[in-house]
């Protein structure tokens, strides 16, 4: 599985270079720790132990470490990042939920239609958003994701899921990461990835936030809808 999504990332990475050359391109591996790669051309940093469970920390990090691991485009870090991607090995739990928020946090500063794209087989278990308890400390796991989803909307950066088909990973909990900033989900088998892969990052993100107004004739009315919705006697 893991040469499945190192082939898959490995042809975009090729692609990108070509296509879109000024592309900032960054990558974090997560088993029992979080290792933030990034663009490839700086010493990664892991994050480990009780930050695991910190999410103000693991923000304000991401936060941080975008301004120092995604500074270059695709068309200079594109070998350094095939070599550290070449690099990872798989095992362990799954700090999934600490991987996100600092895939998120290092997405939205590098500005609106930034995209982080997840691929994982298993359940979060390790940090903030574990599946494996319903609750951590005193905040619900779904809320957990649902806030995630509010800050990734309000920074503008779309979310996408793959996950590998047979493995559990509860993607009715992670629901609100793409459902909340328009981004997809997909359940595919290890040898599809390179396919899928490809067929989300073409998807050009050309708005963010976006609100549209339907306004009917006004012998008219929508019906069925939330009230708070509508105005105009209901036409707008």
């Amino acid at each position: 599985r893991l040469q499945c999504v190192q082939a898959a990332i490995e042809s975009q990475l090729i692609d990108m270079k070509t296509e879109k050359s000024k592309r900032k391109v960054g990558l974090i591996s997560f088993n029992k720790d979080v290792t933030i790669i990034g663009d490839g051309t700086q010493v990664p940093q892991t994050i480990s132990g009780d930050k695991l469970k910190n999410y103000d920390y693991l923000l304000e990090n991401g936060q941080k470490v975008a301004k120092t691991h995604m500074e270059q485009g695709i068309d200079q870090t594109e070998k350094q990042l095939n070599e550290k991607l070449f690099a990872m090995e798989e095992g362990g739990p799954t700090a999934l939920g600490p991987a996100v928020v600092s895939a998120i946090a290092m997405a939205g500063e590098c500005g609106n239609g930034s995209s982080v794209v997840i691929c994982t087989d298993g359940l979060a278990n390790i940090g903030v958003g574990c599946l494996e308890e319903q609750k951590e400390g005193d905040v619900d796991v779904a809320t957990f994701y649902e806030q995630l989803a509010d800050y990734a909307y309000q920074k503008g950066v779309t979310v996408h899921i793959i996950s590998i088909k047979g493995e559990e990973c509860d993607l009715e909990t992670l629901s609100p990461l793409y459902d909340k900033t328009g981004g997809n989900v997909d359940i595919i088998e290890p040898d599809e990835l390179k396919n899928n892969f490809a067929n989300m990052l073409k998807k050009e993100i050309i708005a963010t936030k976006v609100v549209t107004k339907v306004k009917l004739h006004k012998a008219l009315e929508f019906r069925n809808e939330d009230q708070a919705n509508l105005s105009e006697d209901r036409s707008l």
